[in-house]
């Protein structure tokens, strides 16, 4: 991919809303994932963020606290949630993003939105972003440390290899 000199950024509750109009109901422990992994690959790829907000390390993985605290009223852990928004969420991403952008997204949630939300789950239990923000607690403590983004960018490039 050349460089690009335009980097759309979006908010996690639009790139949220999008995963589940154009990839169906899943459980909110999934769609957290999801989310996730967009960032890291975006991250390592355009060294640049898409979604401004953070994502904490709680104990089933990686959330983004926006979209957990809109969602809430509508899912727990692993109950289904769909998309139930009058918008739509694709149009108004490819009017943001570039069309590099986009396909990495495609790329990213076609591979992944197969995995179950436990299999996402465990893959972020293994990986260094996510284990560094809980460094010193045990597997079941609460925990609202954010995870780097700069630890999510460098793993997630030596994951991909790209410099």
């Amino acid at each position: 991919m050349e460089p690009i000199r335009n980097i759309g950024k979006v908010n996690a509750q639009l790139l949220a809303d999008y995963i589940l109009q154009k990839y169906g109901p899943m459980s909110h422990l999934k769609l957290q994932k999801l989310l996730y992994y967009c960032e890291g690959y975006h991250l390592a790829y355009f060294d640049e963020n898409l979604i401004p907000e953070e994502f904490e390390a709680w104990v089933h993985g990686p959330v983004c606290r926006e979209v957990y605290d809109n969602l809430k009223g509508s899912s727990v852990l692993y109950t289904d949630l769909g998309f139930t928004g009058e918008h739509n969420p694709e149009a108004e991403l490819n009017n943001i993003l570039s069309s590099d952008q986009s396909q990495l997204l495609i790329d990213v949630l076609t591979e992944l939105s197969t995995w179950t939300g436990l299999e996402l789950e465990n893959a972020t239990h293994s990986e260094l972003p996510w284990r560094e923000a809980r460094k010193g607690l045990g597997p079941a403590d609460r925990c609202e440390n954010r995870i780097s983004k700069e630890t999510m960018k460098s793993f997630y490039k030596a994951d991909l290899n790209v410099q």
